[in-house]
């Protein structure tokens, strides 16, 4: 506690607020002000002041004290309290970004320091710890008391909130505040994490500048409010000499540049301003790189022209911002995208908040009075809110196209897959109707007049090779029908495919294997290709068992549900291995089976194999 011998009493000149209010005190009125050009004041010569009436009542209309650009002036602000009772009261000075500031109090013939603080200080040296400056004030039932504020903040804006507060009244509306903070934190927190997911899911950048985004305009209004100094960097103030209440806002319109692009797919083809912006994107990272390095090697003099330089850079590459995006909006105008429409809304709001900070800046700089009194970044925390539901539903709107789309181009993918599947069977099934007629026509009959020839032959001279061919004539024709019969059976279309599979299993003449036929089931009719393609399976299962399954016994199963059928085929062979590379001729009926949407189901042993073929029926009733 510092205590001072006062050089005179105060004199009663001054207006005294009677504080007896429970909320916030109104102060506006008793408060009187005078500028030190020199800055060479202490505490006895600004009560000297006070007595000459040196101070003049403060015109502001508000609780906002607005000095505008100050270059070298030091201020000091004085107002007298009274009370009835005891009462404790806290005095808030609702800027986070001053550099130095001290509160005296002076009572009787004493003076007393109650602190000094400012953002060139360690947090800790704070009187009470707060994202703004405050100052606890008890006041002794029925004493005057005056209070001085000393204030320093050179080659900068100098414009604050004021404000007196009842300090229970303080300590809930501070509360409630910080609940606000923590639940705007948590939201971004939340929407970090989201568009992380998505970025790592879908790979898509823009929700890793989205991310970017949010950082900057959060760790903005974190620097604005004072939050940032509190909770990020306490015990570096240095940090604070670098603006970052400025040099996010650049990083930010980096992120939302490029997020616009992603949003509403502007790129160097369809866009005669994409250069200027990626132009325009480099150049701030270049001003950015520039602001840190010259902080950074604090050059002597720096602070005479820096916040100058930061802040009119800003306005600058705000408006420069407005009007590439406005173009960029503009070139999408004929399409008719829902996408470049949302995020014309979205903007709509966002710089309609841009244009208000701006004039409430250039107003605090030329240190005019204003009819009301609101922070920027309060003004800029709507923005941003109302910026997160918008684009999140966008971005949602976005992924939702974005999963339409990927359908779409699967669906078109298996479209195009099935109709080439089909052109190549119906090719197939082509070749073998022709082979089926060359082998009947051509072989069959060759086969038939050289068996005449022999028979001939055989009238006039008995051979025993002679009968030895005719028998083989026989034995190729009758397996030169089998072969033809299984290429086209004959009567397909007529029959169908129960009857069709019978006739195939009765015609085969293999005296090493038995193959049994159930059909199950009340049996309709399927449409030709399809019934044609699974008996096509059928022929390759028999084919597959009788090379590789060494099997003495088969049984064929053909089974008629409601909705689907079941082809099963099992045999009692040495089994395989259905995974090997080799496959087996297995491709062919995993094709097939793809191709009338089923599937197949093998269960392979030292025991024997077992093939189940399912295929839904709905969508294949002969018409």
């Amino acid at each position: 506690m510092l205590f001072l011998l006062a050089a005179c009493h105060l004199t009663s000149g001054q207006d005294i607020l009677h504080t007896d209010s429970r909320d916030e005190q109104p102060l506006r009125k008793y408060i009187y002000q005078y500028e030190d050009t020199k800055g060479t004041l202490d505490i006895i010569q600004a009560i000297k002041l006070l007595k000459n009436g040196s101070f003049k009542k403060s015109k502001s209309a508000t609780v906002r004290q607005d000095f505008g650009y100050n270059e070298s002036s030091q201020y000091w602000l004085f107002f007298e309290l009274q009370s009835a009772e005891k009462r404790e009261l806290m005095l808030e000075i609702e800027y986070a970004n001053i550099d130095h500031l001290e509160l005296f109090e002076v009572r009787d013939e004493h003076i007393r320091s109650m602190g000094f603080t400012g953002d060139i200080y360690h947090y800790s040296q704070r009187p009470h710890y707060n994202n703004n400056y405050t100052f606890l004030i008890r006041l002794t039932p029925g004493q005057k008391t005056g209070y001085f504020l000393h204030v320093n903040q050179p080659n900068a804006i100098l414009s604050f909130a004021m404000r007196l507060w009842d300090y229970n009244y303080f300590k809930a509306s501070d509360r409630n505040e910080y609940v606000l903070w923590g639940i705007f934190i948590g939201i971004i927190v939340i929407l970090m994490v989201v568009n992380l997911v998505m970025l790592i899911s879908i790979r898509d950048w823009i929700y890793f500048w989205y991310m970017i985004y949010l950082h900057c305009i959060t760790m903005h209004l974190f620097s604005d409010a004072g939050l940032g100094y509190q909770y990020l960097w306490p015990d570096h103030p240095e940090i604070n000499v670098f603006d970052p209440v400025y040099l996010y806002v650049w990083g930010g319109m980096i992120a939302q540049l490029t997020f616009m692009q992603y949003f509403i797919h502007q790129n160097r083809r369809n866009s005669r301003v994409f250069k200027w912006i990626i132009g325009f994107k480099i150049l701030i990272g270049l001003a950015l790189g520039a602001a840190i390095g010259i902080h950074a090697w604090a050059p002597a003099g720096k602070e005479l022209y820096m916040y100058k330089y930061v802040s009119t850079a800003t306005s600058l590459f705000v408006l420069v911002m407005v009007l590439l995006t406005i173009v960029s909006l503009y070139e999408k105008r004929h399409e008719k995208e829902k996408l470049v429409r949302y995020y014309s809304y979205a903007l709509t709001f966002q710089f309609l908040a841009y244009v208000v900070v701006t004039l409430l800046n250039v107003s605090q700089s030329r240190g005019w009075q204003l009819p009301f009194d609101v922070e920027t970044y309060v003004i800029l925390a709507f923005a941003v809110v109302f910026d997160i539901i918008f684009f999140s539903y966008g971005l949602v709107y976005r992924f939702e196209n974005y999963r339409k789309n990927n359908i779409s181009l699967e669906l078109s993918i298996l479209n195009t897959r099935q109709e080439s599947q089909k052109r190549i069977i119906d090719s197939l099934e082509e070749e073998r109707r022709r082979i089926a007629q060359d082998l009947h026509d051509d072989i069959g009959a060759t086969l038939s007049t050289a068996k005449g020839y022999l028979s001939v032959l055989g009238r006039d001279k008995k051979s025993v090779h002679l009968q030895k061919s005719q028998g083989f004539l026989d034995k190729a024709a009758e397996e030169l029908r089998a072969i033809s019969h299984t290429l086209m059976p004959k009567n397909f279309n007529k029959i169908g495919l129960s009857k069709t599979i019978r006739e195939s299993i009765r015609k085969m003449d293999n005296e090493k294997m038995r193959i049994d036929f159930i059909s199950l089931g009340n049996e309709r009719k399927l449409d030709d290709e399809s019934e044609m393609l699974i008996f096509r399976m059928f022929t390759e299962l028999i084919r597959n068992i009788e090379k590789h399954s060494g099997a003495t016994e088969v049984t064929i199963q053909l089974i008629y549900h409601e909705e689907f059928l079941n082809l099963i085929a099992e045999d009692n062979g040495r089994g395989f291995d259905h995974n090997s590379p080799e496959g087996r001729g297995l491709t062919n009926l995993y094709a097939r089976a793809d191709y009338l949407k089923g599937e197949i189901l093998i269960d392979s042993s030292e025991h024997g194999t077992s093939v189940i073929l399912t295929v839904p029926t709905q969508d294949l009733m002969s018409v």
